[in-house]
């Protein structure tokens, strides 16, 4: 009988929503190596656990190896319990890059947790058959390992000594892993639930110190090649179609993609896929923060599907040095944007708040410039102490005062052999440029930037106070006084997020575990009714469920501003107008609680053809010419692609608020717009209209 390995790299599932829908592939780089290296042992991959949890109770492994992420921390050690508990002699391997930088709390760590025999430093493509050998090697006796040093690992010796060896050198020749989808490793995952994950290099050249590559050992990029990246690609997009076709989704996790000129072709060949097989219809990825140039010609060619990720984290210079970070400059991110705009492309951005030196106004002010310089999605952060990061350093909390809580992941628990289990985050909540009070206030300005400038929900509006000379920025800064003063669902939508907000956050990890272990708070978890991730959760409320009142909060807020430029002496019969807007804004997007009501079109009358005059440019001197003599019939309807395309989402991650808090990540805005066409009869009105000369100049288009 061969010895078992049972590789895992766990995400909790047991709520019925993924907390992590990626496939896993660092594992399976790993059992890719054990496979050919070790044909003698006998290797199975796991993601879900219970899965892994039937198989441990069926024939418990001679060696069960878990990796170590923010997200499912808890979960591998839960295991690793478990997995010792059944059969005391298999061998517990933890890998992967959540442990503290400094050697002296790496021990620490390692000794905290018995259950863990060996922890691997390092990428673990090749270590894992090393450790596989060694204890292959020595009889498969747990007790044994140490008694030959073990390169680039945390174990113990056979007296009970704990003993941390160098790190492995990162392998430059990248290509030596066999490829985890061309030897059918990764087939067993193409079930509809989770997302391929292809990584086309590894390594990060820049050196921000709140991300775990941004240490020195990751600097040097090194590249799988494009024969493999291609014949990968056409591998994974031929298996979504005939085992998964209702999953759109690509994640690429290399740390800078786009910004070095293979991606270009790269992208290219992901373009032929979507002509050839219509996928991906969605590509999660993080794009470079320099050679704008190239990122711009890789989103070009995958048809939307790719957003420019321009993530600037912080506009401060002192941050800027705080961190070890270099931005894109703003004039040249302007540049950018405009070039972006000019080609209909989409961008997206990212800021931290929490980061050393950084205060309210630093953090708002560079809110404002990234609107005003054309970004169409921002997604603002909280600082996130990782294990592995530089910030995570005890020397670091102390040097910028770091004022930390703890909060549970979003959707990270569940029940597993038994027992609750459940994952926990550090957040900084305030530094000694900042204060608590702050933070809740940069928490409400998120809010309004998920609601109200995300997806470009309000674009309309935004276009039209333009034109009467007020600045993006001033728009945005009118949203959350629309918020504050708006009674009722929309007053009540922003004090159940400060509520929460505030809610959602326990002194100590022990605080935030305790209260979650309780029967009634763990059940209210698992539903979604606490704990989930508040700026997509409320997100979603938005978008599927209270959207009337919030576009009618937006839309009141847009009038104020118009009004206050004179709105009314610029156009003729201003509340007819207005109110024909305010409803085109509205049933443009769609909305609901249920499929039908998501997907069915809307019908709405209009005394103006605002269609046309935002087609038009939104021409304000002749908005008289777009007035119908008799209000005509308009059908708001999504297009074949967003029917489709929301349609498989919802297969997917279903109507339910847990589900949608999820969803809202994973697809395209143009997905959820609406398209206003005239009705038949309203047609036919126009045509009787047009032949008694009560149209208005120019309103019958070529295609009547």
């Amino acid at each position: 009988m061969k010895p078992t390995i049972y590789l895992s790299d766990l995400r909790y599932n047991y709520s019925g929503v993924l907390a992590n829908d990626c496939m896993p592939l660092g594992v399976a780089y790993m059992k890719a190596v054990m496979d050919r290296d070790l044909p003698e042992v006998e290797s199975h991959l796991f993601a879900y656990p219970d899965r892994l949890w039937d198989a441990m109770v069926r024939n418990p492994p001679h060696s069960l190896m878990v990796s170590n992420y923010l997200w499912n921390e808890a979960l591998s050690f839960h295991f690793a319990k478990l997995a010792k508990r059944l059969r005391p002699e298999t061998l517990v391997v933890m890998g992967g890059p959540n442990i503290p930088i400094e050697e002296n709390r790496q021990i620490e760590y390692f000794n905290a947790h018995p259950e863990i025999d060996v922890f691997v430093l390092g990428e673990g493509d090749f270590l894992a058959t090393e450790v596989v050998q060694r204890f292959l090697d020595n009889g498969m006796s747990v007790s044994r390992i140490g008694e030959r040093e073990i390169p680039s690992c945390i174990y113990r010796t056979l007296d009970g000594q704990t003993v941390i060896t160098k790190m492995w050198d990162r392998k430059k020749e990248v290509d030596e892993i066999p490829s985890p989808w061309l030897t059918g490793i990764q087939d067993e995952f193409f079930d509809g639930k989770l997302a391929p994950m292809i990584e086309t290099n590894r390594g990060c050249p820049f050196t921000c110190t709140f991300c775990v590559q941004g240490t020195k050992w990751y600097t040097k990029v090194h590249n799988f090649s494009l024969e493999r990246m291609k014949e990968e690609i056409e591998y994974i997009t031929r298996k979504i179609k005939s085992a998964s076709p209702n999953m759109g989704t690509l994640r690429i996790a290399d740390s800078n993609y786009g910004m070095f000129e293979r991606d270009v072709e790269i992208s290219g060949f992901i373009g032929e896929m979507q002509k050839q097989y219509g996928y991906p219809t969605f590509i999660d990825a993080t794009t470079g923060k320099n050679r704008p140039d190239r990122i711009i010609q890789s989103v070009e060619k995958v048809s939307g599907a790719l957003v420019v990720y321009q993530a600037v984290q912080s506009l401060n210079d002192d941050v800027l040095r705080n961190i070890k970070r270099s931005n894109i400059k703003l004039k040249a991110y302007e540049e950018v944007m405009i070039h972006i705009r000019g080609r209909g492309l989409r961008s997206n951005s990212d800021l931290i708040v929490g980061l050393p030196g950084e205060t309210l106004q630093s953090h708002i002010a560079a809110i404002h410039s990234l609107i005003d310089a054309g970004t169409n999605q921002m997604h603002n952060l909280q600082l996130v102490l990782l294990k592995g990061s530089e910030l995570e350093m005890l020397e670091t909390r102390k040097e910028f005062h770091f004022q930390t809580l703890f909060r549970v992941l979003p959707k990270n628990a569940g029940v597993y052999g038994g027992e609750r289990v459940l994952d926990i985050e550090e957040i900084v909540i305030s530094t000694d440029t900042m204060s608590f009070d702050d933070y809740i206030e940069t928490r409400k300005c998120h809010l309004v930037s998920s609601v109200f400038w995300n997806d470009s929900w309000f674009e309309d509006a935004v276009a039209l106070v333009q034109k009467f000379g007020v600045k993006r920025s001033e728009w945005f800064d009118a949203m959350l006084p629309a918020l504050e003063n708006t009674p009722g669902a929309v007053r009540d939508f922003l004090d159940r997020f400060v509520g929460e907000t505030k809610g959602e956050l326990f002194p100590t990890y022990e605080a935030c575990w305790n209260f979650y272990s309780e029967e009634s708070n763990f059940l209210r978890l698992l539903n979604g009714d606490i704990g989930d991730n508040l700026m997509y959760k409320y997100r979603a409320i938005a978008s599927f469920h209270i959207w009337p009142e919030i576009s009618k909060a937006a839309m009141d807020a847009t009038r104020r501003l118009v009004e206050g430029k004179g709105a009314h002496s610029v156009i003729h019969n201003f509340e007819e107008f207005w109110t024909d807007f305010e409803h085109y804004v509205q049933a443009k997007h769609a909305d609901g609680k249920t499929e039908e009501e998501i997907l069915s079109p809307v019908i709405v009358q209009m005394r103006y053809d605002i269609p046309r005059w935002i087609v038009d440019g939104m021409p304000l001197d002749t908005i008289e010419s777009y007035r119908f003599s008799h209000p005509v019939e308009f059908e708001f309807a999504l297009s074949d692609e967003g029917v489709r395309e929301l349609r498989a989402a919802l297969k997917v991650w279903t109507t339910n608020l847990k589900g949608m808090t999820k969803m809202v990540t994973r697809i395209r805005m143009a997905w959820q717009v609406r398209r206003a066409s005239r009705t038949s009869s309203g047609r036919e009105f126009q045509m009787a209209a047009a032949g008694q000369g009560e149209v208005g100049a120019g309103l019958l288009p070529e295609s009547w």
